[in-house]
This record gives structure tokens, sequence and C-alpha cells, in this order.
């Protein structure tokens, strides 16, 4: 079991196969209609008991999510109130994401030392190798103060989160009787597709393409530091050359977790497809403000 826990790639894995297993068992709407039972609907009149009294995570978590997207909607609209929502969310979540954030870019600054540490103990499985392994590398991680699985915590943190604006999206009563530029948000991408609305589809493509861009781009930054620094690497940095280092690993949990959220957003409500754009394109300007600002200093 812990030697589970110290994979990534498989704790990821598991963390998004419980989203999805959780989001399957608690659709506040009815399978034979399509509707939102009447007892789910959250509307400004919804008291946060009558919430309770369904469960804690009804009432802690997803009641204030709906409020805000129904006090916000009163002023705009369906869509624009998601929007307005997800950044204030993003706000409130940003001391945990941006020091997550600047630790996945410095460890990506110090991947040439890591990949150097485990090419010297490639090969090696005895008791002893590892140990000396693992050390080395923790001295690295406490000097320039990264702890590796600071990423995880924000998973974890965020896994409660996803869950509470998809209860919340499809509950409040300004989403479920509004819309978006005519477009409802209730409806799913693939319900576009059969039905020839392909603005659907474009929202759909759209957030999987910023949900790619957000996941590539602190790579992205890290390579035009190196080149405008003229770093250049050595053979052992090369990750052609270290098909098992810690950037293979983080690059198939990117894919996996990219995969994951286009199967759930194809068949989510829109609204939540408008919630992982908005979200990517936060991540997008956050990780500007860390190359500039926290990561700098660092070079």
């Amino acid at each position: 079991m812990k030697q589970f826990f110290k994979d990534k790639r498989k704790l990821m894995i598991f963390t998004i196969f419980i989203l999805v297993v959780l989001a399957a068992c608690s659709s506040p709407r009815d399978p034979s209609t399509g509707q939102v039972y009447p007892e789910k609907l959250i509307g400004l009149n919804t008291s946060i008991g009558s919430q309770m009294s369904q469960g804690w995570f009804d009432g802690i978590i997803v009641w204030p999510i709906a409020q805000l997207i129904n006090l916000v909607a009163q002023a705009t609209d369906a869509g624009i109130s998601i929007i307005v929502v997800t950044l204030l969310l993003q706000f409130a979540t940003a001391a945990f994401s941006i020091k997550s954030q600047v630790s996945a870019q410095r460890m990506q600054m110090l991947q040439p030392e890591i990949n150097r540490i485990q090419n010297k103990y490639a090969g090696k499985t005895d008791d002893r190798s590892r140990m000396m392994q693992a050390q080395e590398l923790q001295q690295i991680y406490a000097k320039n103060n990264i702890n590796p699985f600071g990423t995880l915590l924000v998973t974890f943190l965020q896994f409660p989160l996803i869950l509470g604006v998809y209860q919340a999206t499809q509950r409040a009563e300004a989403v479920v009787q509004g819309s978006f530029l005519n477009i409802k948000l209730t409806e799913t991408p693939i319900w576009g597709l059969e039905n020839g609305k392909w603005i659907y589809i474009f929202i759909f493509l759209l957030m999987v393409v910023f949900q790619f861009a957000s996941f590539k781009f602190p790579q992205w930054l890290q390579k035009q530091r190196e080149k405008n620094n003229h770093v250049k690497r050595k053979e052992y940095a090369n990750p052609k050359t270290n098909k098992n280092n810690m950037a293979g690993s983080m690059n198939m949990m990117m894919y996996v977790s990219l995969g994951m959220i286009a199967i759930l957003a194809i068949n989510w409500p829109l609204s939540m497809s408008f919630y992982w754009l908005v979200s990517s394109i936060a991540r997008i300007i956050q990780n500007l403000v860390i190359n500039k600002y926290f990561i700098k200093e660092q070079q």
C-alpha cells in the first residue's frame, strides 16, 4: 500500500477513477426523464438546512456554489455566472495551486540533476542503492524547498471541488432554467453531436485544447528559460535517454488526465466544459505570474 501511494501515476489514475464512479453514482437527474429531481433543485430561496438534511456535502459544498451561480446570474446569465464563479473558486484556492505550480516548475528546472542521480543508480535494485538514491533526491528537494507530492495534495483538494461544481451546475436554478447565448448548458457535447449542434462540440474541443495547453505550459516555459539563459543539457539530462525518469511519468500523468477529462466532459453537461475551460485559462495565467515573480529569482 505504501508503494502504491509513492507511485504518482497510479495514484492520479485511481483518483480520476474514483471521480468517475462517484459522479456516476450521484447524478441529480431522473434517468427516465433527464430532469433534475425537484428536491435536488437549488434556488435562491432554498435554505442550507434543507440541503444539510440530504448530506453534509450538499450543504457545505454544493449549496454555496449553486447559490453563487444563482446570485451572479441575476445580473448576467447562466454562462457568465459559471465563468465568474469559476474564477472566484480559482482565486479562493490560489494559495494552494500556486505553491503546487511553483514546486512543479522548480522540479522541471532541476530535472537534469534528478536525471543524473537516476542514471547513477540505473540498474541497481538492491536496498542500499535504492535508499541512497532516495536520500540524494530528498536532499535536492529539501535544498530547493520542493515537495514532490505537493501536486497530489492539490489534486485531492480539487477533488471535492470538482464534484461540487458538477452537482451545483446541474442543480442551480439559474442554469436549469437559463442559457448562454441561447445554448442550454444542461445538455451534453455528445447530445450536441447527435443533434447537429456544433457549438457544443466547438466549446468542448476548445476546452480540451486549453486543458492540454495548461498541462504543457510549464514545460514550454522551462524550455524558453533554458533558451534565454543559453542552457545546454548534458546527455544524461535528455529525456529520450531516460525513459523511466520523472519527466516521462509527468507526461504520462498529463495524457491520462487529459484523456479522462475529455471522456467525462463529452458526457457531462456543457456547464462542466465551461468550468474546465475557464480553469485551464486561469492556470495558464497563474503559470505566467509564477514564471515572472516566483521562478525567475531561482535562475
